[in-house]
């Protein structure tokens, strides 16, 4: 039988399993603070868990999370602003050449486009613009 001289500081714990043990105290604090398993004699693991740094990374990832919804949110936001432009650019180009006699349906030119619209395309509506 060998023997060993220690000269730290143990902490006295359990397993899960019920098994009491001595941890020198540097394993037990590293343990602790980066949340690693320790094996007990028989084998088994436990961890030990800090609770701070749980909640640490749990509120990290939950800002982490709001700030890509904030993204996503100021992206949509953005890309309707930017069609909602687009659409009052090409509405406005086609009162233009209305407004030159030009038919929106098959683009040609009319002296009376108001009696061309309604005898040559009964079927087509102008909707109103919001």
């Amino acid at each position: 039988m060998r023997t060993m001289t220690y000269t730290g500081e143990l902490i006295i714990t359990s397993c899960w399993c019920g098994i009491r043990l001595a941890i020198p105290q540097d394993l037990y604090n590293e343990a602790k603070r980066i949340e690693k398993s320790i094996y007990c004699p028989l084998g088994h693991t436990f961890i030990y868990s800090n609770t701070t740094a749980k909640e640490n990374v749990r509120l990290r990832r939950e800002l982490d999370d709001a700030y890509t919804r904030l993204t996503h949110t100021r992206d949509e936001r953005d890309f309707e602003r930017r069609r909602v432009i687009a659409y009052k650019g090409v509405i406005g180009k086609t009162k233009k050449r209305i407004a030159a006699g030009v038919c929106p349906c098959c683009t040609r030119t009319f002296q009376n486009l108001a009696k061309h619209m309604s005898t040559q395309h009964p079927d087509y509506v102008a909707e109103p613009i919001a």
